[in-house]
């Protein structure tokens, strides 16, 4: 990670409307990031074995912790870490509106406060792609990760040709007719553009089972504002977006739907066992 970019994250999680946003939700879906982070929840828990209820999870980065709330919602003793306060009290807040249980850290990734196999799941949603160097990021998760246990990463390369790259011209449309937030006034900070071979290869040498790999989320941001913090458009307009989508899906014939290219999708995921 560049040097700064822990303070840049910590002015967008303040300064947006967006960042207070939950995205885990009972029941039916409201709008596409739900829709996506639901996706994400179904894709991950496919990947273990044993009950979520046996579960000690760690998210590492968790920001609002929206898939964490889906292990607590299920049962399983979530941790979650972010080097934001910010961060942290947006996820606090959410977990306490929906009664879920969970223990908050402040830390640092590259040190995480945990003693060595600790946890059965240890995973982040769009961290690793914000580090030049991600080798220590992954040997920490790695470290307090137990035998056998899961790491899951999914990862936000920067993919200019990907699904997005289709749809640029009608959100340019919804840019014009719609006004921003006055408080979106989101920092840049740095995204690889690394694919899976950068992180599998570390992966491999700390010499992880089953290592996979896949690209995921074949589908675009349909918004005014599409870069995070996601900026939804009204309800009505969520809703027929959901109905689209998952008409898409449904006609994808060969294997999980949510997986595609790397090239083509939104993310990446690159997971393993200790």
């Amino acid at each position: 990670m560049h040097v700064g970019d822990g303070d840049r994250f910590e002015t967008n999680w303040k300064h947006t409307v967006e960042a207070s946003y939950s995205h885990f939700v009972r029941g039916d879906l409201q709008n596409q990031i739900q829709f996506a982070f639901r996706k994400h929840w179904e894709t991950i828990s496919a990947l273990i074995e044993k009950p979520i209820s046996e579960l000690r999870v760690l998210e590492v980065g968790c920001g609002r912790g929206s898939l964490s709330a889906y292990f607590a919602d299920n049962g399983a003793e979530c941790h979650l870490l972010d080097i934001s306060p910010k961060a942290i009290k947006i996820a606090k807040g959410s977990f306490e509106n929906y009664r879920l249980n969970g223990s908050f850290h402040i830390g640092d990734c590259l040190n995480l406060p945990f003693d060595g196999d600790q946890f059965d799941v240890v995973f982040s949603i769009g961290l690793l792609e914000h580090f030049e160097d991600v080798r220590r990021v992954i040997e920490e998760k790695h470290r307090v990760l137990k035998t056998g246990g899961l790491m899951f990463n999914y990862i936000v390369p920067h993919i200019p040709q990907n699904i997005q790259n289709e749809y640029h011209w009608f959100n340019e449309i919804l840019e014009t007719i719609l006004p921003k937030s006055t408080e979106l006034n989101k920092v840049e900070v740095f995204r690889s553009d690394d694919l899976s071979d950068r992180y599998k290869y570390i992966l491999s040498e700390l010499k992880m089972d089953n290592v996979f790999s896949t690209g995921v989320y074949p589908l675009p941001m349909i918004s005014n504002s599409p870069s995070f913090p996601f900026t939804l458009l009204n309800e009505n307009a969520e809703k027929l977006i959901l109905k689209k989508f998952e008409r898409i899906l449904s006609e994808q014939k060969n294997g999980n739907p949510w997986f595609c290219e790397e090239t083509r999708g939104q993310a990446i995921i690159v997971t393993g066992n200790k």
